[in-house]
């Protein structure tokens, strides 16, 4: 019992877990107040292939990309606990990110004790909700961070519990081997654990082998497991297609002298969002290089944050909520700076004052993220925050588009969408007339997108779809750097449509912009229409 006031006592215990519970309603208070955020592309790909699987269709056999389908299985599990809408998405995503933060949580004060725990859950819940690194939107990654901090607190469970440790090695592999599914580059996080597994071996005289060999068989379990359901499934082949082979060709896109542009363009905005936890973690990591009782958990968080960082890496794509697995050792890293910090200053004699010097700090980090992302996080409706993050973009019109899909086609009829919005699939409840949700794979600069394109073009010509939503916007064509013959490809799409359209009628135009709310004209209303540009989204009916 510790002495606040005269006459009063309080447990020690009872304010570290208010202190964890205040952060984690924090997070939940962000993210609720945003929960009504439109669908993004990628949240759409992972809805729809969810919505698939609740209707007993596995995944690659209606929709395919280049992901393995642990996320689609995560959001058919929260979908149906949480509904199929945005809505019940983002709530399901407040679960994952709480878990997380807790995870986070656990984990610091297994290193550095229980307020080094509460700093490194306090940054982790700031750092992975910010717009910048799309943390609003329930990435897949966000997913890996949860499976990974999960490995990792087992891992220091089963260093601390020798008689069950086996279990605990076993069960860490199995959450890393899930993180995989959830995203192909959580294989950067193998080799890291298991390093971590074998030096901390190495520490109590022990050779590790065993514990290396247990931690990698629990690792290999999932993706051993998916494999033989994707088979039993039928979809074998496309499964490999997709996760393996284009996969390997969509990281070779860009060349090394792209990564200057891309880092920067990706991770400059990210910076600029929070300044100052960034240096404070390199402080952290500096820790390394010193012995004292604070050195295993800096080499715990800079695992965490380089393995993270090199999971960014592959393809150079360098996409904001790519560094979303740097955020958890970046959370620790701080709190170990923080932490050695409070140490050193504490054994100076003579200067008390410079002892509040961490906790100054820390509002230093903490109130520069909140300052900076204050206006998305508290003030700004949803749509306005969808517009700062994407700009003009085709998510707060998808349900207007999807409504009027619903409304106007049976539950057999397939749609079509010329662009890369998978969400009109989810949203309208309707299957797509092809397997490729987006288009991005047949404009790339990759030796598969021929036989893709004219792959795209038959499945639509035999689904005969009742509609078809042309997006005329070039981000939904093309993902990154526009190639040099992205034109010439751009042209065989159009010559097919002006051929294929001749089977179809327009029936609605939509145009938006950005902070402003689309305008919808079905039917009729076109005429009506004064904008003398061309419309964003042209929805057609089959003839």
């Amino acid at each position: 019992m510790n002495r606040l006031n005269p006459g009063r006592y309080v447990s020690t215990a009872g304010l570290v877990w208010l202190g964890l519970l205040l952060i984690l309603v924090f997070n939940f208070s962000i993210r609720w107040r945003l929960r009504d955020l439109p669908l993004e592309r990628d949240e759409g790909e992972y809805a729809y292939a969810g919505q698939l699987i609740q209707e007993g269709i596995p995944p690659y056999q209606l929709a395919w990309n280049m992901k393995f389908p642990g996320v689609y299985y995560a959001y058919a599990g929260l979908m149906s606990v949480f509904g199929e809408t945005s809505q019940g998405i983002h709530e399901g995503l407040i679960l994952v990110t709480t878990l997380s933060g807790w995870l986070i949580f656990l984990i610091g004060r297994r290193l550095l004790g229980a307020a080094g725990g509460l700093v490194a859950a306090a940054l982790f819940s700031l750092m992975s909700a910010l717009p910048e690194a799309f943390g609003l939107a329930a990435h897949a990654t966000h997913f890996v961070v949860l499976l990974v901090c999960l490995g990792t607190w087992l891992l220091l469970v089963a260093a601390a519990e020798k008689q069950r440790s086996r279990v605990w090695i076993f069960l860490a592999g199995a959450a890393l081997g899930g993180a995989i599914l959830m995203k192909q580059h959580a294989l950067f996080f193998v080799p890291a654990m298991a390093g971590w597994q074998f030096w901390q071996a190495r520490q109590r005289s022990e050779r590790g082998l065993a514990g290396i060999t247990l931690f990698l068989t629990g690792t290999a379990a999932p993706p051993v497991l998916m494999a033989a359901v994707m088979a039993e499934a039928g979809v074998w082949n496309r499964f490999v297609y997709w996760t393996i082979q284009y996969a390997r060709d969509y990281v070779s896109i860009f060349p090394l002298q792209a990564v200057p542009r891309q880092f920067t363009a990706g991770f400059g905005p990210l910076f600029d969002s929070g300044i100052w936890v960034w240096p404070a973690g390199l402080a952290g990591l500096s820790l390394l290089f010193f012995r004292g009782r604070f050195r295993v958990a800096a080499a715990a968080g800079a695992g965490l944050f380089l393995t993270g960082l090199a999971a960014a890496v592959p393809g150079y794509y360098f996409r904001g909520h790519y560094f979303l697995m740097a955020m958890p050792g970046l959370a620790l890293l701080n709190a170990v700076w923080l932490a050695a910090l409070a140490e050193k200053l504490k054994k100076t004699p003579g200067r008390r004052a410079l002892g509040l010097l961490p906790a100054g700090l820390l509002v230093i980090i903490t109130g520069d993220l909140l300052v900076r992302n204050a206006e998305m996080w508290f003030r700004l409706p949803a749509a306005e925050v969808t517009s700062r993050i994407y700009g003009a973009s085709p998510f707060p019109a998808s349900p207007g588009i999807a409504g009027y899909l619903a409304a106007h086609t049976g539950p057999a009829d397939t749609i079509a969408v010329l662009g890369s919005e998978p969400q009109l699939f989810f949203l309208a409840h309707r299957h797509s007339a092809t397997g490729y949700i987006y288009v991005y794979p047949l404009t790339e600069p990759q030796p598969l997108a021929p036989a893709m394109r004219q792959e795209f073009f038959k499945e639509i010509e035999q689904a005969r779809p009742a509609y078809v939503v042309y997006v005329n916007t070039l981000s939904s064509w093309c993902s990154a750097v526009i190639p040099g013959d992205t034109a010439k490809v751009l042209d065989s799409f159009q010559n097919w449509w002006v051929d294929y359209s001749k089977n179809y009628q327009l029936a609605g135009l939509v145009d938006y912009a950005a902070n402003k709310p689309a305008d919808f004209y079905w039917d009729g209303q076109m005429a009506g229409r004064t904008n003398p540009a061309p419309a964003n989204i042209l929805i057609y009916r089959r003839n």
